[in-house]
């Protein structure tokens, strides 16, 4: 029986001391309640993505400053930056307009990037972003014309299947 208390009154002092460490390291500028609201049926996903491809972009810009690859990654730059907060205020149509507006801007190689660097980029856009926001056309750049259109009947047969059965 003392032995059970004592090892009571451990475990105690150990969540006490434990707890008094976290307190103690906490910063004084940490925020409280800076949690994102959930918004419940829809698809919002954290901006992981857009911190990825943005950090994607400061890499390159990077090796050009060093002169290894050419161009210009600034307006690159700027419009992920623009995208990551659009869609962290949850303004989806903005959202998609901009990463479709930035897979432009690396097809037609603003700033004089080379392909290699922008094909890469695009790739990278392509897998990390979620498909709401990429158009038609780059779904079918990247998986082929024939597996887009299989996609598309498989889901119009189960909203026709989902229809039908209420």
């Amino acid at each position: 029986m003392r032995a059970r208390s004592l090892h009571i009154m451990l475990l105690s002092c150990s969540v006490t001391f434990l707890s008094a460490s976290f307190v103690m390291s906490t910063p004084a500028t940490a925020e409280v309640g800076t949690a994102e609201p959930v918004l419940w049926g829809t698809t919002q996903k954290s901006t992981t993505w857009a911190e990825e491809l943005l950090g994607q972009v400061v890499t390159y810009q990077t090796l050009t400053e060093k002169g290894i690859i050419p161009g210009n990654f600034q307006p690159y730059l700027e419009q992920m930056a623009k995208v990551r907060e659009l869609h962290r205020t949850g303004n989806r149509r903005a959202t998609y307009d901009g990463v479709n507006q930035f897979m432009v801007m690396l097809e037609a190689r603003v700033g004089g990037i080379d392909a290699h660097s922008a094909d890469a980029i695009w790739d990278f856009c392509y897998r990390v972003t979620p498909d709401e926001f990429h158009a038609r056309d780059r779904h079918v750049r990247a998986k082929g014309g024939d597996e887009v259109k299989r996609w598309e009947e498989m889901m119009r047969d189960m909203e026709e299947r989902a229809s039908m059965a209420f």
